[in-house]
């Protein structure tokens, strides 16, 4: 028997004998076709000239290196055989031995393998068996917590901490109750907009802010980092993390304020006169823009500017993520974007200009632009003046309702929110659109009409009433101009409302009992539709209506005419107010407020239904910040 090398050496020499053949016989019949193409092919003058150009000489080198590249191994194959043959009877003799030994070794491979999987295995079931043992012989005992209790400790901290926050969540903060007036918040605490205690991110209760005490409140608007509101006597407050001043002294005074709004990290306000202001929201920015103002008596510093809003009486203002929306004493509507110092970096169309596409570079900053398309129409081929009556703003679009009843929308439809069937081309809608799919809702005798919207986040919500078509016709007959029917100046004749939302869902901010990634058409919110109450009068269950409308990013406040409250959508941060955080995909109650007199609270306690106190002089009203939710107190 012959040297295992020897026997490897053979094997290779074959597999190679055998791979060098294989290339020669594929020049071999390269060769005989190029020779059969050359004697085929007519010889002419121009193809001797041809052997001596460039391409030739290529065509030459590559042929002459592909048959050195088989040469060579041809020759060494021949060698090769040359010198096998000298042992070549021996070669055959053992030929079968060298076979059984192969085989053999790869047997005793595979026995080795399986025994050593066999040892791991039983190894590894003991060092399982003999862990405890093993832990306190070589890390000690005083190192068994990190394995056997670390798990524990970490479950036992995350409770303590929950139980800790139910606690604060139960202990009443505040000696006030419920009749003076003052400024409970919940929901996202992040940046100190629930509580000053940093160690609570969020508060699912409403906590009572002590700074604003007796305070009788016109508005209030609650950002990301901060919060803003306007006291009965006109004055700016601001508070939060994002603030960073004493929220007892008053950002502006003396202007009578009545409206604001935080976009962008910029504070805008709204004066009674019609004017708009707006000033950094960090104390901070504000203490380093000031600027001077004319007085009766000079000049004196001021720390906020007035928007131009070319000469118009602006009634209300409603902002976007980036945007902000004005409404004049004319029903006539302008856009401005939002900021202080830097400019927004994208328009996703919620202006309403088509010259501000998402192709196009965005405006500047406020700098406002009449909303032309939505402010006149073409009406029996000459331009007429449409009225809106009411505006709202979503994260990057706009809603509006004119005096006839439609809503009108522009902006970002990603998930539906404009209205329009959602695909690539009608992703960003830069120009007013009419929100379609009212009249399936209805019956075809009625004519709907819309009568109040609310937006927030990238969803949309309004109320709609119906009326009979042919009265209504009849009516406008009579009414309208020169015998023309129109449907502009409708009185309030209703027989039913219904309340529709649409646009993104997934949170359940659109209340229809499930999530869904988006709808562009609007839906039944059904559990507010089928809201009914007994009246003592005609002896009947009557449906109850909704006063007022709130939308934060993902969640929606409203409230009953009877002052009931129901919430719906995301809860992440506890800003439904219920003291959880589990999603509300539907309208649902929440607990009423605590009071100082329950200082011991039970968990029955939180299953109270919230009704807002209307006393005739004061009353509360419930508005919905981006990720919080806040009570305050207006006059009637």
């Amino acid at each position: 028997m012959f040297p295992m090398r020897t026997f490897k050496a053979t094997y290779a020499d074959k597999a190679v004998s055998l791979r060098l053949l294989n290339r020669r016989i594929l020049h071999t019949t390269a060769v005989r076709l190029a020779e059969e193409d050359a004697k085929n092919a007519p010889k002419s003058t121009t193809d001797i000239e041809d052997d001596d150009t460039l391409k030739h000489l290529y065509k030459r080198k590559y042929q002459f290196v592909q048959k050195q590249n088989l040469e060579d191994p041809y020759n060494v194959l021949h060698e090769s055989q040359h010198q096998s043959n000298s042992y070549g009877e021996h070669q055959n003799s053992s030929q079968s031995d060298d076979e059984k030994t192969f085989q053999l070794t790869q047997r005793l491979k595979f026995i080795a393998g399986g025994v050593a999987a066999l040892v791991i295995t039983l190894g590894s079931l003991e060092v399982y068996n003999n862990w405890s043992f093993l832990k306190s012989k070589y890390f000690g005992n005083g190192e068994l917590e990190s394995f056997d209790e670390m798990y524990e400790r970490i479950k036992n901290k995350k409770q303590k901490k929950k139980q800790e926050l139910e606690l604060f969540a139960k202990t009443i903060t505040n000696p006030n109750d419920s009749s003076v007036p003052g400024v409970y918040v919940c929901g996202d605490n992040r940046s100190q907009l629930v509580s000053d205690e940093k160690d609570y991110q969020l508060i699912p209760v409403f906590k009572r802010i002590d700074a604003f005490d007796n305070m009788i409140v016109k508005d209030v608007a609650i950002g990301d980092k901060s919060g803003a509101l306007i006291d009965e006597r006109g004055s700016l407050y601001q508070w939060g993390a994002g603030f960073g001043g004493d929220p007892r002294i008053p950002s502006i005074k003396g202007k009578n304020l009545k409206k604001v709004q935080i976009s962008n990290d910029t504070v805008y306000v709204l004066s009674e006169k019609g004017d708009v202001f707006y000033l950094p929201e960090s104390h901070e920015l504000q203490n380093q823009h000031v600027h001077k103002q004319k007085g009766w008596f000079g000049s004196y510093d001021v720390k906020f500017q007035k928007l131009d809003t070319l000469k118009r009486k602006i009634v209300d203002i409603r902002a976007g993520s980036q945007h902000l929306v004005l409404l004049d004493d004319k029903g006539k509507v302008a856009t401005t974007a939002t900021g202080y110092d830097n400019g927004i970096e994208q328009s996703y169309g919620q202006f309403g200009l088509p010259e501000f596409s998402q192709f196009d570079a965005p405006p500047r900053i406020n700098e406002i632009h009449d909303v032309v398309l939505l402010n006149r129409y073409l009406k029996n081929g000459k331009v007429a003046e449409r009225k809106i009556t009411q505006i709202a703003a979503g994260d990057f679009f706009t809603l509006c309702l004119d005096q006839a009843g439609s809503v009108w929308a522009f902006g970002k439809n990603t998930y539906g929110a404009i209205g329009s069937t959602i695909n690539f081309d009608t992703e960003i809608i830069p120009y007013p659109t009419q929100v379609k799919f009212i009249s399936s809702h209805f019956k075809r005798s009625e004519f709907p009409r819309c009568v109040s919207i609310a937006a927030g986040g990238e969803s949309a919500y309004a109320t709609f009433s119906s009326s009979n078509m042919y009265e209504l016709f009849e009516r406008s007959l009579k009414d309208g101009a020169g015998g023309q029917p129109t449907f502009e100046p409708l009185g309030e004749v209703e027989e039913s409302k219904l309340h529709l939302s649409w646009g993104h869902g997934l949170k359940g901010e659109l209340g229809l009992g499930h999530f869904i990634h988006g709808s562009s058409e609007p839906k039944k919110i059904k559990v507010l539709n089928d809201i009914k109450e007994y009246n003592e009068i005609t002896n009947k269950l009557e449906k109850i209506g909704i006063k007022s409308w709130s939308a934060g990013k993902n969640h929606v406040v409203v409230t009953l005419q009877n002052n009931d409250v129901y919430v719906w959508g995301d809860n992440e941060f506890g800003q439904l107010g219920n003291g959880k955080r589990i999603r509300a995909g539907a309208p649902i109650n929440i607990p009423s407020l605590l009071e100082p007199s329950d200082r011991e609270v039970k968990y029955s306690r939180f299953n109270d239904r919230l009704q807002l106190i209307d006393n005739g002089k004061v009353h509360q009203e419930i508005v919905a910040g981006n990720y919080t939710t806040a009570i305050v107190y207006k006059k009637d």
